[in-house]
């Protein structure tokens, strides 16, 4: 049995090994055993980063990795995690460990897989299913896999000819708006929220397949919707203008028109001309 002395030692050893490998970004997670709830045994947590701006804290207990309910409850903005614990938790999957920090060792909650997902399933916020994808998809199958996770080197930034290609298709999205400014504010926030990047972060190589999609997307909408604001406009002026006609009926065939053109795109059925699928295979295959 260790001493005492040679027990803290050990933990300490432990730590250097733990920073070294997470400042490398190769976390060798199965160096990492079960913890104790003695304060004098203090392992340094795996700092995973989400989207470049959330830290989370991962511990491996018994081969099954751990998540810091603080850092969890940060990336989802819930607000009261002690609440969580008290009315959504499973206790068994809850643990407070001893854990290394900046200001030194501090005791922290961790809540196992199961208990993950019950929190993100609490959260109303558009980036709990991303982080879930992340999780699921990134980083349970890579530690399960060998017991490590590697950072993947950071993708190559858009290119301004990028940006120009991109900014071009918001353009021709949304030029021919009256409101011009809102539409293109609401097209960046969409990009963004797609592509789980916050302003002020650049988008990367990598976005280029969602960006596409989104403008498409998007794309296929305000196509649809001027057509629509034109053939309106032109039987205004034949109809009303000159002819003197009466306009509830026209306000009455506008407003079919737009529950015609809204279930068409839930239908998966607007499409785009080739001048515009042209822009947008400028955008993907980055041909400038």
């Amino acid at each position: 049995m260790l001493s005492k002395n040679n027990e803290t030692r050990l933990c300490a050893n432990t730590n250097r090994v733990s920073i070294e490998n997470n400042r490398l970004g190769n976390i060798d997670m199965k160096s990492i055993s079960k913890l104790s709830k003695n304060e004098n045994t203090v392992v340094a947590a795996v700092t995973f980063n989400f989207h470049e701006t959330h830290d989370v804290r991962i511990q491996v207990i018994d081969g099954e990795p751990w998540f810091c309910l603080k850092d969890v409850c940060g990336v989802l903005c819930i607000a009261n995690p002690r609440d969580l614990m008290a009315k959504q938790l499973d206790k068994e999957g809850v643990d407070k460990i001893y854990t290394l920090t900046d200001g030194g060792k501090q005791q922290l909650v961790y809540v196992n897989e199961p208990n993950l997902y019950r929190v993100i399933f609490r959260s109303n916020k558009q980036e709990a299913k991303q982080f879930q994808d992340w999780v699921f998809n990134d980083v349970l199958p890579t530690i399960r896999k060998s017991g490590r996770y590697e950072r993947q080197p950071a993708a190559d930034p858009l290119t301004p000819n990028d940006m120009n290609n991109l900014k071009r298709l918001i353009w021709l999205m949304t030029d021919s708006m009256r409101l011009k400014q809102s539409w293109s504010n609401g097209v960046w926030y969409a990009l963004r929220a797609a592509t789980g990047r916050p302003s002020p972060q650049p988008f990367t190589v990598d976005d280029l397949p969602v960006l596409g999609e989104e403008c498409r997307r998007i794309m296929k909408i305000t196509s649809a919707f001027n057509s629509a604001v034109y053939a309106f406009e032109k039987d205004v002026i034949r109809r009303v203008v000159r002819r003197r006609g009466d306009f509830e009926p026209l306000i009455a065939e506008m407003d079919r028109a737009l529950l015609e053109l809204k279930a068409q795109e839930q239908e998966g059925v607007l499409m785009l001309s080739q001048f515009e699928e042209y822009n947008l295979n400028e955008l993907i295959a980055r041909r400038h």
